[in-house]
This record gives structure tokens, C-alpha cells and sequence, in this order.
């Protein structure tokens, strides 16, 4: 007969295995990850939610002195813009076309908000551009149908291109818009529901899907880091560098942070300074031009409202 002790071993083993098979909480969810507070000089709170609410994502402009976030307010789902330093959001557009937008990027020359959402053009999505200060959301025709739920852009060749994650043919799916249509990367396993995309300047793709970041790049999909628990949406970017990318998560405590993984190596390390008091934290993307990623960012936290991160 086995001894108690050993029974009670035995049963501590069988649910660590079950656990990691089904909520992928393995041996990397005891030891809490080391804080980083270094990778962003400063934190600022640009807005507070306030008259907004369904606080999806944003994006910072290239100059790092505005920040466009998608939202819904009284007039309505639309975008609104906030001043980087702290001010008061004005709207952009509202109503609509817009139904649920989810996630907003912005031209490499700051001209044009593209904003992608799921629920519009009779409940299959679609992704919209304006072009400030005309007001008017006009859907892009390639993707209707499509449920865009997150956006990446980057400039290649001299043109802006658009990179999203949805669905086609009842499947999870990452497309890319060209001058030539509409070209599908990507269909089916191992995606589950990614909410969070960022393109690299060598053309590697980074997904955020459901706990775990994956790599997509020559039509190969590899796993980068699982067990992270995610925002909503999964926001992900890239530093300057392009050597680390930057996760929208929480801790095993709920509490809002962002995981900072480097690529190379997969280490994990996390910022949590002032962001950390939040616990609901959403989309998170940063300023790009030409060149890449400038250094600033924008973090949403769902029920506090807008932050800027950066130098």
C-alpha cells in the first residue's frame, strides 16, 4: 500500500500536469518574472477614461505629442485623440460606421488613422482609414468580411502596408494589404484568437494569441513565450532595437504590467512602475516612422484610462 505522503505526492504531480495541459501554467508560473522599471523612463497618465468607455487600444503619433485611441463615448464608437503630456480627449470621429472598433494604428507620416473593426459592416468587420480633418471613415474593400481585430504597419519600399489579424473561412488568420489586394500569411493552427500584432524591420511577423507570442516569418509559425497572461486585447510591440518585444499582460495577482521578452534568448523580465496600481490592461502599440519604432508608447488599461510610455 502507498504511503500517505507518497499519495499526496503522487496527486501534486498529476495536477501540476493537468494545470500546464490546460490553462499552460507550467514551471515558469512559480517564479515570478524580475522586474525591469528601466525600459520606460516615464509614465505618464494622458487621460483618464472619463466620459469614454470600452477602452480598446491606441497608438502614439510619431512625434510622441498625441495619442489616438479608439473608444466609445456618448456620441458613440469612434476615435479620439489626447494630448501625450495630459489633457482631455476630443473626438476624431464617432458613430457611424463604427460598431466595436478594436485596434487603431496610425500612417508612418501621421496623415491617416487606420482603425480595425470586428463588428461593423453588418457584424463581419472591416478595416476603415480617415484622413483628418475630413471626418469620414471609408472602409477599406479587401478586408470586409474578414473581422479585423488587431493592426501593424510598416514602411516598405516607400509605402505604407498593413498587416491584421482576423479570420477567413471560420479560421484565425494574418493578412497583409498590398497595392495588389488582399494576401492571406497565414490560416488556421496554431492560432487560437490573436488580438495583438507587430512587424519587425526584417519582416518577421509577432503575434499575440491567447497567452502565447508567436513568431510567423517565411511562412513559418514558431512559438516564442507561452503562460503570459495577456491583456484585452493582447497588446505587443518592439523596442527601437528591434531585439525585445513588449507584451501587454497582468500578473499571477491580476494586477496590470507589461512583459518585456527578449527575442534572442526568450528571457522574460516586466515593468510594472505606476501602470501596476491598474487591472484591466489593454491594447499597446508604439510610435513609428519611416525608420521603425521612436521610443514612445501608448498603453491603455481598459478602466483608468490612457497612459504614455517612454523617454
Amino acid at each position: 500500500m502507498q504511503s500517505v505522503p507518497t499519495i499526496a505526492r503522487a496527486r501534486s504531480l498529476w495536477w501540476v500536469a493537468v494545470c500546464a495541459t490546460l490553462f499552460g501554467c507550467g514551471s515558469e508560473e512559480v517564479t515570478a518574472p524580475t522586474t525591469n522599471n528601466d525600459l520606460f523612463a516615464s509614465v505618464t497618465l494622458a487621460a483618464a477614461a472619463g466620459s469614454l468607455s470600452d477602452l480598446s487600444s491606441s497608438v502614439p503619433d510619431a512625434t510622441g505629442q498625441f495619442i489616438y485611441v479608439v473608444a466609445k463615448e456618448p456620441n458613440g464608437p469612434g476615435v479620439f485623440k489626447v494630448p501625450a503630456a495630459g489633457g482631455t480627449p476630443t473626438e476624431v470621429a464617432a458613430g457611424d460606421p463604427f460598431s466595436q472598433p478594436a485596434d487603431i494604428v496610425l500612417s508612418t507620416n501621421g496623415s491617416t488613422i487606420i482603425v480595425a473593426d470586428p463588428a461593423a459592416e453588418t457584424g463581419k468587420g472591416a478595416i476603415y482609414q480617415i484622413t483628418p480633418p475630413n471626418t469620414a471613415a471609408t472602409p477599406l474593400a479587401s478586408t470586409n468580411g474578414t473581422a479585423p481585430v488587431a493592426l501593424d504597419l510598416r514602411q516598405e519600399s516607400g509605402a505604407d502596408i498593413i498587416y491584421y489579424c482576423g479570420t477567413k473561412d471560420g479560421e484565425k488568420a494574418v493578412f497583409k494589404i498590398t497595392t495588389a489586394g488582399l494576401e492571406v500569411l497565414h490560416k488556421g493552427a496554431p492560432l487560437n484568437a490573436p488580438t495583438g500584432i507587430v512587424v519587425a524591420n526584417d519582416g518577421a511577423i509577432y503575434l499575440a494569441d491567447q497567452g502565447t507570442v508567436h513568431r510567423l516569418s517565411g511562412g513559418t509559425i514558431t512559438q516564442i513565450a507561452t503562460g503570459l497572461r495577456m491583456g484585452s486585447p493582447a497588446g505587443i510591440t518592439l523596442t527601437p532595437d528591434q531585439k525585445t518585444l513588449v507584451v501587454s499582460s497582468k500578473s499571477s495577482d491580476g494586477k496590470a504590467q507589461v512583459d518585456i521578452i527578449t527575442i534572442a534568448n526568450g528571457n522574460r523580465t516586466v515593468f510594472n512602475n505606476i501602470i501596476g496600481a491598474n487591472s484591466a490592461p489593454g491594447g499597446l502599440h508604439g510610435a513609428r516612422n519611416a525608420n521603425g519604432f521612436t521610443g514612445v508608447y501608448s498603453w491603455i488599461d481598459r478602466v483608468a484610462g490612457i497612459y504614455r510610455l517612454g523617454p
